[in-house]
């Protein structure tokens, strides 16, 4: 195991800026159960960068850089981050050609929210979950690791809102104003559900393209959960009634 160099860590620090993420195809992620969780699902990194020891077994067929922990910080985005660093070379899955529910987000720029959502889509099994070209970066280090790595197990892909007019499944959209009560809605499949931010809710002209609305009833005079909550109660709800 050879100790990280100076020139190796200003290169991999790079990587916290978008610009780099992209012009590389790199990202880092953080911590040992993201890092553990991404190797059980066969996904294999790069490099791994580590101070000290770890719990776990790690492959033996890439470069393991020792570090001292203020260069891990270096690296990373938790304030308190742990003892181990990896690079990865994401690739994203294709998009299925024939699908049951597929959840499109607009405009979702809070990587901790697109992260949380992903994780609750991967978890109720969609197909694929597609942003709009407005929304965070998908691989956002603090997406991979909201999502638990999930963003690397489900198809998700960045489409702008035109590609919605080419699907001939049923477009449901949240809406807190004439929308159906989504827990007595009976939706069709195909389904794409459409969640806007809390802020602006959905483009209009994605609005203009919804077959129904669906909203979730709140009472305490509560007008709206944030995008990741509302997200999870109407993939739930409607992934169980879809179809019956």
């Amino acid at each position: 195991m050879n100790k990280l160099s100076k020139n190796h860590l200003k290169e991999l620090h790079k990587l916290k800026q978008k610009k780099y993420r992209q012009q590389t195809g790199k990202i880092i992620i953080e911590g040992k159960r993201l890092l553990k969780q991404l190797l059980e699902n066969d996904q294999k990194p790069l490099e791994i960068i580590v101070n000290g020891n770890v719990d776990f077994s790690l492959p033996d067929d890439i470069p393991i850089w020792q570090a001292e922990q203020w260069q891990i910080d270096k690296l990373t985005e938790s304030k308190n981050a742990q003892n181990i660093a990896a690079v990865f070379s994401p690739t994203t899955l294709p998009l299925p050609q024939n699908y049951e529910f597929i959840l499109y987000l607009d405009n979702i720029k809070d990587p901790g929210n697109l992260g949380t959502i992903i994780r609750t889509a991967a978890a109720a099994g969609l197909d694929a979950v597609v942003l709009s070209e407005n929304s965070c970066e998908i691989f956002n280090p603090k997406v991979v690791r909201a999502s638990l790595g999930m963003v690397f197990q489900i198809p998700t892909l960045s489409k702008n809102w035109q590609w919605l007019t080419e699907q001939t499944a049923q477009i449901i959209t949240t809406s807190s104003h004439n929308a159906n009560d989504v827990f007595s809605f009976q939706p069709q499949k195909p389904l794409i559900l459409v969640i806007g931010s809390e802020a602006f809710g959905v483009n209009s002209n994605i609005d203009k393209l919804a077959d129904a609305k669906v909203k979730i009833p709140m009472s305490n005079k509560i007008e709206s959960l944030n995008a990741a909550a509302a997200a999870a109660v109407t993939i739930f709800t409607l992934k169980n009634r879809i179809g019956k």
